[in-house]
């Protein structure tokens, strides 16, 4: 069932201006079908815009690598993200408490975030880039159960509002809920959120963004699209959209079996007052082991040790395989999955894909 890597896949060399690579994450391709362009954070908080098929490098930016200490204790790690428009980037301190937002146009900071100290050790930090109203935001923990949205071109916080736990009159939108890593659906329209609560349980939930951003800045605590799936019991596991309808949320259980969710977001059942569950549509086992979740659209596509497979997301039958390419990001424009080494770097393309706005 594996598919010959050396047909498909594309091995380039990491220029020795980018290395150590610490993160990548796509922009919009080049004039001329040059191919998938990748912001590239290189040690020393360095950011250069990276074309693998033709080997340019661009420096756009430097930021502080480290930003202040974290306050959250280990296990620190920095992350990339990029806005769909390619304008924004931001490098965050996952399982840890800051970041910022810097404008690729200028090369200086735009934004400087701050998640909070309370166990922050716990998550990625919340973040995720979107468009409203044909305006870049960005999607970013002010704390550790609050999520904010901030326009980027004038700075507005979109989102004002009291609480959450801001005295007895917000008492109604309290929420002990910890947020994780942040995805928005294809269509830039529904937030996922891979967070947790007490006593620890996984609680991945979905609301929309058009109606926070419209309607309810309430929304992403208790609106009327906010919905939970208490059906895991871990989180920080892969998640992926594979397209509007279907997220792919993996668990494992005590027992160390693991099983693969998939979610139909705009399914809800209401189970008691004020509680709406997100339907399962499908469930299947999967290996426990150290992978990562991407899709080519309608695929599930999990990248183990062994290399990448391609998953019915109906069955959890495996459908094909490309042995030994283990990728860790892809490009939202064109589909592309990116395996980063110290010297070298492997990319493939899946035959079908459509542009996401997340």
């Amino acid at each position: 069932m594996g598919i010959s890597t050396a047909a498909i896949t594309v091995e380039v060399a990491v220029p020795d201006a980018l290395r150590p690579v610490v993160d990548v994450a796509a922009l919009p391709a080049g004039l001329g079908g040059a191919g998938s362009a990748w912001l590239v954070l290189s040690e020393g908080g360095r950011l250069a815009r990276w074309t693998p098929t033709t080997g340019e490098v661009r420096e756009v930016a430097r930021c502080r690598e480290e930003g202040p200490a974290s306050e959250c204790g280990g296990g620190v790690r920095l992350r990339l993200h990029v806005s769909r428009c390619g304008r924004w980037a931001a490098v965050v301190q996952d399982r840890g408490r800051y970041g910022t937002v810097v404008d690729l146009a200028t090369g200086s900071p735009a934004l400087e975030l701050d998640g909070g100290d309370y166990c922050c050790e716990t998550v990625p930090f919340a973040l995720a880039f979107a468009e409203h109203g044909g305006r870049p935001v960005v999607v970013h923990r002010t704390d550790w159960n609050r999520l904010d949205v901030t326009d980027l071109a004038s700075g507005e916080v979109l989102t004002a509002r009291d609480g959450p736990g801001g005295g007895e009159e917000d008492a109604e939108h309290d929420l002990d809920y910890f947020h994780g890593a942040l995805s928005l659906s294809p269509d830039g329209t529904r937030v996922y959120d891979g967070g947790w609560v007490w006593q620890p349980w996984g609680m991945p939930a979905v609301w929309s963004l058009t109606a926070w951003l419209r309607d309810n800045p309430y929304e992403s605590e208790d609106g009327p699209s906010h919905a939970v799936y208490p059906g895991v019991s871990e989180w920080n596991w892969p998640a992926v959209w594979i397209d509007d309808g279907r997220i792919a949320v993996y668990d494992r259980d005590d027992a160390g079996s693991g099983t693969v969710h998939v979610l139909d977001p705009a399914s809800i059942e209401l189970r008691s007052p004020g509680v709406r569950w997100i339907k399962a549509v499908a469930t299947f086992p999967w290996p426990v082991g150290d992978f990562g979740f991407f899709t080519d659209g309608e695929h599930l596509l999990i990248a183990d040790e062994a290399g990448l497979q391609g998953v019915d997301i109906t069955s959890g039958r495996r459908v094909f395989a490309i042995d030994g390419f283990r990728p860790a990001r892809q490009d939202r424009h064109t589909g592309t999955l990116i395996q980063v080494g110290s010297a070298g770097a492997r990319l493939w393309t899946p035959p079908k894909w459509t542009a996401r706005a997340g």
